[in-house]
C-alpha cells in the first residue's frame, strides 16, 4: 500500500491539475489532502484503516511550504481536503479571505511549546533577562520569538503570559495581539517571526514558541526539550483543536465522512500516541491505550503502508 505525496511551494501552488474531480482508477477514488510540514505519518494509519475496510479510497498528501497556501488551494478546488490547521486559524483565514470552507472533523492537538538552545528553564531566561516592569523594550533585552501568523501569534503571546514573562490585557481573551501586551515583566522583547523559520533561527533568540508542525521534523520533543508547553483540552469547543477541512459545498460528502471516521479510529489514536510521544494528542474519542499495543500498531502500519 502506498500513499502518494506532493510538495507544493508558493510558486507552484496554483499549478495542481485535476484537483476538482476525483482521480478514478479501477474503482478507487484518490483524495488529495493538503498538509504542512513533514510530521503527517498518522495519515499512514488512516490509509491502513481505509484499506482494511476495502473502502477503495487512496489518500494523496499534498505538502505545502507555508500556512497561507492550503486553504487557498482547497477553496479553488486544487485539493479535496486539508488537515494542517486549528479551528481558530481556519475561522480567521476563511473570514479574511472569503473562503467557503468548513471543518468536518477533529483530528489532533499540537501544543505550542517554548524552546531554547541557550537556557535550560524559564527561570534561567528570567534570571538572565532581569526585570523590566514597563511596556517599553529596554536596552539589552533578551528576544523571545513567536509565530507571526494571526492566531498562532496569539497563542505565542498567551504562552509567554503563562510563563510569567509578560502581562496581557484580559479583555483580549484567546486572541491577543501585540498591542495587548500591557507589561514586559522581564527585560525581554517579543519578536513575531514566520513560523516555519523558527526551528532554524532558534539560536538567534533566547527562546522561541514553535508549533509542533515545524518543531517535530526538526527533532524537538515537547516533553523532553520544551521549557513550557501550552495546556490544551481535547474538548470540541477548544479553538486550537486541529481539523479536517472541506469546501462548504462538500461538507456532507459521504466519501469524506469515511475518511474522517477512519481518522477518528482507535488505530490512529494508538499510532499518534506511540509515534509522536506526547508531541501530538488525539482530539477525538478513543479507548484505553496500552503502550505495547500502540507500539505494535505503529510497526504494523509502517510495514503495510509506504509513503
Amino acid at each position: 500500500m502506498k500513499i502518494i505525496k506532493k510538495l507544493v511551494s508558493a510558486v507552484f501552488a496554483g499549478a495542481l491539475i485535476a484537483g476538482g474531480a476525483f482521480a478514478q482508477k479501477k474503482g478507487a477514488a484518490t483524495v488529495k489532502v493538503g498538509v504542512c510540514g513533514s510530521s503527517n505519518d498518522q495519515w499512514k494509519a488512516v490509509q491502513y484503516v481505509l484499506d482494511s475496510e476495502k473502502s477503495g479510497i487512496k489518500i494523496q498528501l499534498v505538502e505545502f511550504s507555508a500556512y497561507n497556501l492550503p486553504n487557498e488551494a482547497l477553496n479553488s478546488g486544487d485539493i479535496h481536503l486539508n488537515a494542517f490547521q486549528h479551528k481558530a486559524y481556519l475561522n480567521n483565514d476563511a473570514s479574511k479571505n472569503g473562503y467557503k470552507i468548513t471543518a468536518i472533523g477533529d483530528t489532533l492537538i499540537a501544543p505550542l511549546t517554548l524552546y531554547s538552545k541557550k537556557y535550560q528553564s524559564v527561570d534561567d531566561i528570567k534570571k538572565a533577562a532581569g526585570t523590566n516592569g514597563t511596556k517599553a523594550v529596554r536596552k539589552n533585552a533578551l528576544r523571545l520569538a513567536i509565530p507571526s501568523d494571526g492566531t498562532n501569534l496569539s497563542r505565542g503571546i498567551k504562552l509567554l503570559e503563562a510563563a510569567g514573562f509578560i502581562e496581557v490585557n484580559p479583555s483580549a481573551g484567546y486572541t491577543p495581539e501585540m498591542k495587548d501586551i500591557t507589561k514586559l515583566v522581564y527585560n525581554i522583547e517579543v519578536v513575531p517571526q514566520t513560523a516555519n523559520t523558527l526551528p532554524q533561527t532558534l539560536n538567534d533568540y533566547a527562546g522561541a514558541t514553535i508549533n509542533g508542525t515545524y518543531a517535530i521534523p526538526s527533532g524537538f520533543v515537547p516533553s523532553r526539550d520544551g521549557l513550557i508547553i501550552e495546556k490544551q483540552s481535547s474538548s470540541g469547543d477548544n479553538p486550537y483543536v486541529n481539523v479536517i477541512v472541506a469546501r462548504t459545498k462538500d461538507k456532507d460528502n459521504a466519501l469524506y465522512a469515511k475518511i474522517v471516521k477512519a481518522y477518528q479510529s482507535q488505530t490512529v489514536a494508538e499510532y499518534i500516541f506511540s509515534k509522536y510521544k506526547e508531541s501530538y494528542f488525539p482530539a477525538f474519542t478513543y479507548g484505553t491505550i496500552d503502550a505495547n499495543t500502540a507500539s505494535a500498531t505503529v510497526k504494523k502500519v509502517d510495514a503495510a503502508v509506504r509513503w
